[in-house]
């Protein structure tokens, strides 16, 4: 059954709905990316190797890739709305262990209070979604889901700026809970606002186990999910090795080079709301031709990138090559919801969160081995390249997940 509402009104409280989420995603990411902001004063005062740092950093995505899908499966049971402020609560309570850990130089629990605000972060993350997409209607639900996601880059731009600002005025332990208290505040806006919008197509129903395996034998869900692999692995090929790339190639520091690479990822801002446009609106709903312009896109400027002689150009393709890859994030979530039920919408986001962040894990470990064994980062253009063609062959074998909502 579905429940179709419509409200006199609603479109203000729409956009400070969307406002409200982006806002929490935007503190979400500030609290997640800390650690990197503040790297050497963490392995200083905790005396611990870049590894362990690097896995401070990458704990509640962990967190997140275990419990995933039982989350999403829980999240198409119950009233999501109840859920935000107590998983902002989960967040809250550990950046408040990560502050009591980081002070008194307990590396394991410091590691295990950021695993568990990754479960916080997780359900704030799937909930933002499925509400950018159940608040508007079909033929805008592209661009306020990448609308609503782009406060997760915007929240990294936030914490590599602000945590070292933070950090000279209240210490670098006290940051988390600073972060984390953020986050519980916008969410309590957040909740508030989306008490006030009217639901479209929005499932009555609880997801049945039938249900469950129908989406797991789903081909087009697949297939969503090999692009969003794909599509988070290209992007963290370059997001993780160019700025020692660019230091080696041009011989800068890795502090400009880090610079330059870092507008790879806040050009998503931008980006990320400019492909659900595109294909709400210029498209018509269509998903395809965006996932397939990034793919490509990215791929041609990867072999820009490789015959670049200077590093004016090379920054730039770089920087074009952030936008095409982030059109279609923000397409992902909204595309795999198209081809489930509505009662099956979370599970459906879970499945395509976890997806991203596996690919996200997997491809710097990629390579980094081909970088070891070939003894070249030569290689790393050759990698993306291939991560780009599939990307594509993908794309062009699968089905079209908008006009499919549209006609049915």
């Amino acid at each position: 059954m579905i429940d179709v509402r419509h409200a006199s009104g609603a479109s203000a409280w729409q956009i400070i709905t969307i406002a409200a989420g982006w806002l929490v995603l935007l503190f979400v990411g500030a609290y997640l990316i800390t650690p990197a902001s503040i790297l050497t004063l963490v392995m200083a005062d905790l005396d611990i190797t870049e590894a362990t740092a690097a896995a401070l950093v990458s704990m509640p995505q962990v967190a997140a890739t275990v419990i995933g899908i039982p989350v999403g499966i829980y999240l198409d049971r119950v009233e999501t709305r109840a859920t935000v402020p107590a998983a902002a609560t989960v967040l809250l309570v550990g950046s408040i262990g990560d502050w009591f850990a980081a002070s008194g130089g307990a590396v394991s629990l410091l590691i295990a209070s950021r695993l568990f605000a990754g479960v916080g972060m997780f359900v704030l993350w799937v909930v933002s979604i499925n509400v950018a997409s159940s608040t508007f209607p079909p033929d805008r639900r592209a661009t306020a889901t990448s609308v609503i996601i782009s406060g997760y880059p915007a929240g990294y731009a936030l914490g590599q700026l602000g945590a070292p600002r933070l950090a000279e005025a209240v210490g670098w332990p006290a940051v988390f809970p600073v972060f984390g208290g953020a986050v519980l505040l916008m969410s309590l806006g957040f909740y508030v606002a989306v008490g006030q919008v009217s639901s479209f197509e929005t499932s009555t129903e609880s997801m049945t186990l039938t249900d469950f395996k129908r989406v797991l034998r789903n081909r087009n869900v697949w297939m969503v999910l090999v692009v969003t692999i794909l599509g988070y692995s290209l992007y963290m090929v370059f997001n993780s090795w160019m700025p020692t790339y660019i230091t080696r190639r041009f011989g800068v520091s890795l502090a400009d080079s880090g610079t330059f690479v870092a507008l790879f990822p806040a050009v998503g801002v931008l980006a990320r709301p400019a492909g659900g446009w595109l294909s709400d609106t210029v498209l018509v709903q269509r998903r395809r031709p965006v996932f397939a312009a990034s793919f490509v896109g990215a791929t041609v400027l990867a072999v820009v990138m490789f015959y670049s002689t200077t590093i004016t150009v090379l920054v730039a393709m770089l920087v074009l090559a952030g936008v095409f890859i982030q059109l279609q994030i923000g397409l992902m979530y909204q595309s795999i919801q198209e081809f489930v039920d509505p009662s099956a919408a979370g599970t459906a986001v879970s499945l395509a969160s976890v997806a991203g962040w596996l690919g996200s894990f997997v491809a710097p470990v990629v390579a980094g081995e081909l970088v070891a064994t070939t003894g070249t980062y030569a290689v790393l253009f050759a990698l993306a390249v291939g991560l780009g063609v599939t990307g594509a062959l993908t794309v062009w074998r699968m089905a079209e997940s908008g006009a499919y909502t549209a006609l049915s």
